[in-house]
C-alpha cells in the first residue's frame, strides 16, 4: 500500500451490529486520492437513487485523505459524505479535529455506516475493536455535554462525532460536531446521524501513519511556515465584503450592513478575542475564543463566531450586537444546528413578519423585526424542538415558502434547497455561476470567486469568462478537498 494510506475502510452495520474491514484497492486510492474523490466513488457505488436521505438505506460516511494524520499543516480536516435531507442529492460537509487522525491511528482510511440501530447508540471505535453502547440517556442532550460524557467515559483525547436535539429532531439544517465547536455543518448531515439513531461516534487509534520522507515532510513544512502568518481570522472578511456590497444584509435585500463595522467585525472580535486556536497538528491558529465582557450574556465563552456566522447571524438579520450573535452561535453549537442556514431561515421569516405574511398569532408572540435579537434566541430553541413556529421553520427556507405562498418564494434564498451562505452574487457574478452547478446547493467551498472578483480586479458584474474562472477555481478546490486540506492554509503552502 502506498505510503499515506492504510488500504481498508471499517463497514459498520446498523441493523445487525456488525462491523467488517473492506479493502481501499490502490488502484482506487490513486484514481481517487481520498476525501472528496473517494467520497463520490463511494457515494457512486453504495447510495441507491431515488432514495430517502432519512431512511435505512442512506450510507452516512466519513472519509480521510493521505496528509490525515501527519504533521502537515492544515490536515486536520474529516470529510462527511452521504444523501442530503435538505437537498435530496449529494452532500459533502466538512469539520476539523482529531476525527480523521484517528480514523487512520485506528487503521482506516474511512469509515461507513449503514443501516439504522434499533434504539439511540454511541459507536466506539477503538483500533480493531467496535462497540455499540446505548445511548439512550444522551438523547435529548445537547452536543456539549453528549461530547464530554463521551470523553470522561470512553477517552479525552478521542475523535468524536455528536449530535445535538436539530439532529435527533431530523432537521434538514441539522449540523455534526466534533471538538465542541466544530461543526460539518451544510445540508442536514446530523440528520443523518438521528434517523439512524447514532447520536454519537467516538474514535481512538494506536497505530500511527507512515510518511514516505518524514525528514523531507519536516524540512518542507519549516520552509512553507514562513508564508503563513498565524492568528489570520475569517472575521476579516466582513470588512472586505461590506465594502463591495456583497454582505448579505436584511435578508439579501442589501449588501451592506455600515452599523456592523467596528460592531461584529475583526476590530470586535480582537476586543472580545481571550485566545487563538489552532486545529489538531496545524501551526496557523486561525481560529479565535472569545468571551463577552459585559452585559446579559457576560462570560460567556465561544470558539468563534466566523465570519458566515457574523454575515448570516449578525449583518443578514440587522444585528449589530455582538454579544447576541456569539449567544446565538453557542445555542446553535449546541443544538446542533448550522449557523448559515439558521440565519437564512430567520432572516426570511423575519421578512415575511416586516410584510405581513405571518403574524404574532403565527410565531407564537415573536415579533420578528429586524434586528430582535431576543426573538431570534428564542426562535432557534424551537427550531431546534421543531415547536410552535419553529417546526415551520425547521423544514428550511424553500419549504416554508412552499407553505406560506404569496410570492415569498421571491425572497427565499437557497439554490437547489440549501441556503446561501454570506456572499450576496447579485455583487459578484461568479458566485451566482457557482450556486447555480455546485452539486450540495448554496456553496461557497467548491469554488470562492471573490478571491478574483472582489480582491483580483476582475469586473464581478458579468458573465463574460466566469464560467472558466469558476471551472478553474472548482479544479483546485478538487484537489484540496480529495487530499483533505484546510481551504485556509492549503492555499498558502506549497506541499
Amino acid at each position: 500500500m502506498p505510503h499515506g494510506y492504510n488500504g481498508k475502510l471499517l463497514y459498520v452495520d446498523l441493523d445487525h451490529e456488525t462491523y467488517k474491514t473492506v479493502a481501499l484497492p490502490n488502484e482506487i486510492s490513486k484514481k481517487y486520492i481520498g476525501g472528496r474523490g473517494l467520497g463520490a466513488k463511494l457515494y457512486w457505488d453504495l447510495i441507491p437513487p431515488k432514495i430517502d436521505p432519512l431512511g435505512p438505506k442512506n450510507v452516512f460516511m466519513v472519509l480521510t485523505g493521505p496528509f490525515s494524520g501527519t504533521i502537515a499543516p492544515g490536515a486536520a480536516k474529516h470529510l462527511i459524505v452521504t444523501k442530503s435531507p435538505a437537498t435530496k442529492g449529494w452532500l459533502e460537509s466538512y469539520s476539523s479535529g482529531r476525527v480523521a487522525s484517528e480514523l487512520k491511528y485506528a487503521g482506516y482510511d474511512g469509515l461507513i455506516i449503514d443501516g439504522k440501530a434499533k434504539y439511540p447508540i454511541s459507536l466506539l471505535i477503538n483500533d480493531d475493536k467496535v462497540e455499540f453502547s446505548d445511548a439512550r440517556h444522551l438523547w435529548g442532550k445537547g452536543a456539549f455535554d453528549t461530547e464530554t460524557y463521551i470523553r470522561e467515559n470512553f477517552d479525552p483525547e478521542c475523535g468524536t462525532l455528536s449530535i445535538g436535539p436539530a439532529g435527533e429532531s431530523l432537521l434538514p439544517i441539522a449540523c455534526v460536531g466534533s471538538e465542541y465547536f466544530r461543526k460539518a455543518g451544510r445540508g442536514g448531515a446530523g440528520a443523518v446521524m438521528g434517523s439512524k439513531n447514532l447520536k454519537t461516534v467516538a474514535i481512538k487509534g494506536s497505530k500511527g501513519v507512515s510518511c514516505a520522507d518524514i525528514s523531507a515532510l519536516k524540512d518542507r513544512i519549516l520552509e512553507q511556515h514562513k508564508r503563513v502568518k498565524p492568528g489570520y481570522m475569517t472575521p476579516n472578511t466582513l470588512t472586505i465584503t461590506n465594502a463591495a456590497g456583497m454582505l448579505p444584509t436584511r435578508n439579501f435585500s442589501k449588501g451592506q450592513f455600515n452599523k456592523g463595522i467596528g460592531t461584529i467585525d475583526k476590530d470586535a472580535i480582537l476586543d472580545a478575542k481571550i485566545r487563538d486556536r489552532a486545529c489538531y497538528g496545524c501551526f496557523a491558529a486561525c481560529s479565535t475564543i472569545t468571551k463577552v465582557k459585559e452585559g446579559k450574556f457576560k462570560d460567556l465563552i465561544l470558539e468563534g463566531p466566523e465570519y458566515e456566522t457574523l454575515g448570516m447571524i449578525g449583518a443578514n438579520l440587522e444585528i449589530d450586537y455582538l454579544p447576541a450573535i456569539i449567544k446565538a452561535n453557542y445555542l446553535c453549537d449546541d443544538l446542533g444546528m448550522d449557523t448559515i442556514s439558521a440565519g437564512v431561515i430567520v432572516g426570511f421569516a423575519m421578512e415575511c413578519y416586516e410584510k405581513g405574511i405571518i403574524t404574532e398569532k403565527d410565531t407564537g408572540g415573536l415579533k420578528l423585526t429586524f434586528g430582535n435579537y431576543m426573538a431570534l434566541i428564542d426562535l432557534l430553541e424551537l427550531i431546534a424542538h421543531k415547536k410552535g413556529f419553529g417546526a415551520l421553520c425547521a423544514q428550511g427556507v424553500r419549504e416554508m415558502a412552499k407553505k406560506l405562498g404569496q410570492n415569498s418564494d421571491e425572497f427565499a434564498i437557497h439554490s437547489k434547497g440549501l441556503e446561501l451562505p454570506a456572499y450576496d452574487p447579485r455583487a459578484g457574478w461568479g458566485s451566482a455561476i457557482t450556486y447555480s452547478v455546485t452539486p450540495r446547493g448554496g456553496c461557497h467551498r467548491r469554488a470562492w470567486p471573490p478571491s478574483v472578483e472582489i480582491l483580483g480586479g476582475v469586473n464581478p458584474f458579468t458573465t463574460e469568462g466566469k464560467a472558466k474562472i469558476v471551472s478553474r477555481l472548482m479544479n483546485l478546490r478538487c484537489i484540496m478537498h480529495s487530499l483533505i486540506v484546510c481551504d485556509l492554509v492549503g492555499s498558502r503552502i506549497q506541499l
